[in-house]
């Protein structure tokens, strides 16, 4: 691996476009021969991006490097735009115990069209994986193409990373339910997922909560419900559920807002306010949800609390709200569960009709004012409780003049403004990569606490992706 690597958005770019083409072009060697025109025409734009890359540094090498993705100096970010291209790498080369794949000067596009045939249809033995394949790249002749082994060290994996992975294969999987609808809805690997999300929150409640706050302004609805999910499981948690309970309170918020496959795109994403019809048609996504899940109740074991929850996530603690109720008296536990979460990462995201945003401590005061209207009061305590005075990715200001991330609450409810904090500048405001420090530290000459927070601070006036924090986390 390189000395330094680079991440800038013009090099993930490239990179990006590179590995993308490689996809694509590897699919279809699958199953076309080289002289296919679909083929062919993917092949001309992956071997021009690889001989104007080649011009400019001379070689380009992909490898796997601790889990990740690299392109020379460049490793590949790891969030919901490159994950395809990541899964798919990291998938490809690991099944054939490849480390490394250099393409060097005086590549032509025949050698590089054979070679990713080669590779795509190449069947991958039990055993013995790379030396098998590297018998056969060899006996080949590729001349301007090497292959290096994967070290055995690179086939483990930290907790973060594959938390982070989960996080991304739960709004794929709720893409694949949004786009196909009905006739492709797992259930089983759905609650497989749930399941696994309750570990990693039981495992490092603190990551988790990191991860919701990934908001992908484009896949509002997938990232909204992973997140509502994962915030549900942790609240959930807090108020002494079951593992079954949590398991179906998982399920029902992952498929809350399943009734807006019904709602047409151009009012889901208008860039402005509804007008009164168009509103009216947007809160019908929570019968409609429901409906839906009542189809697949007893065909596919969806919980029964799944339905209720669909109905009844915008339903107000004062019985206001949507979908009016005629007969029903009371909102189950799990919707007032849901209703919390739901909100509150709502209005902690932009979205294409409002473009200023909340930030936690802002979104905290808003729901603490509405909270007899809105929410149960015992079950919003405990969400108060569970996320803190400072929520985790909160932009903070220290005394010292220092900025940054909180990483981690402290459990202590009388030390709920001293959490762990990632520092993101020096005294003087630059920029670092710093440590995470512990607010509770206290200096032994003055007995004093080395830092404290002063004010929380908003992450969109400072250009900073908080989300970008954690996920480095898992690189």
């Amino acid at each position: 691996m390189p000395p330094q690597t680079t991440s800038s958005r013009t090099g993930q770019k490239e990179a990006l476009e590179i590995l993308f083409h490689f996809q694509v072009v590897f699919k279809l060697a699958k199953f076309y021969e080289p002289n296919n025109r679909i083929l062919q025409e993917q092949m001309d734009v992956f071997f021009s991006r690889l001989e104007e890359r080649l011009g400019e540094e001379g070689e380009i090498q992909i490898f796997i490097s601790q889990n990740s993705v690299f392109l020379n100096r460049t490793r590949v970010k790891f969030d919901f735009t490159a994950y395809p291209v990541y899964k798919f790498m990291i998938g490809e080369f690991q099944d054939r115990e490849i480390g490394a794949l250099t393409f060097c000067p005086s590549l032509t596009k025949d050698e590089l069209t054979q070679f990713m045939i080669f590779l795509a249809k190449k069947e991958i033995p039990k055993d013995n994986r790379f030396d098998e394949l590297l018998k056969d790249f060899k006996a080949a002749s590729f001349l301007h193409i090497l292959l290096e082994k994967l070290p055995p060290t690179e086939k483990s994996e930290n907790k973060e990373k594959n938390a982070a992975r989960m996080y991304f294969l739960g709004i794929y999987h709720l893409k694949e339910i949004f786009e196909q609808k009905r006739e492709v809805l797992n259930f089983n690997l759905t609650k497989r997922w749930i399941q696994s999300m309750f570990n990693h929150i039981a495992s490092d409640e603190s990551f988790l909560y990191g991860l919701t706050n990934i908001k992908n302004y484009d896949e509002y609805t997938l990232n909204h419900s992973v997140n509502v999910s994962v915030l549900a499981l942790a609240l959930g948690r807090r108020l002494g559920l079951s593992r079954h309970e949590l398991t179906e309170l998982g399920v029902s918020s992952f498929l809350h807002d399943l009734g807006k496959l019904d709602i047409p795109k151009e009012i889901l994403d208008k860039p402005a306010k509804l007008d009164p019809e168009e509103r009216a048609i947007m809160e019908k996504h929570a019968s409609l949800g429901a409906e839906k899940l009542i189809e697949l109740a007893s065909e596919r074991g969806i919980p029964i609390r799944a339905i209720e929850v669909a109905l009844e996530h915008h339903a107000k603690n004062d019985q206001s709200g949507y979908p009016k109720y005629i007969r029903k008296k009371s909102i189950s536990l799990f919707s007032k569960i849901v209703k919390i979460v739901d909100y509150f990462d709502a209005i902690t995201t932009k979205r294409i009709y409002r473009k200023e945003v909340y930030t936690k401590e802002e979104a905290l005061k808003i729901m603490k004012e509405k909270s007899a209207q809105e929410f149960d009061p015992l079950i919003f305590k405990s969400f108060i409780n569970l996320i803190g005075s400072f929520p985790i990715g909160s932009l903070i200001y220290l005394n010292t003049g220092e900025i940054g991330i909180v990483f981690e609450n402290n459990p202590h409810a009388s030390f709920a403004q001293r959490p762990k904090v990632k520092l993101i500048t020096d005294v003087n405001g630059d920029k670092m990569d710093g440590p995470v420090v512990d607010l509770m530290d206290v200096d032994l000459n003055t007995k004093n606490f080395k830092r404290t927070i002063i004010k929380s601070l908003d992450p969109d006036e400072y250009n900073i992706q908080v989300s970008d924090y954690f996920l480095a986390r898992a690189q």
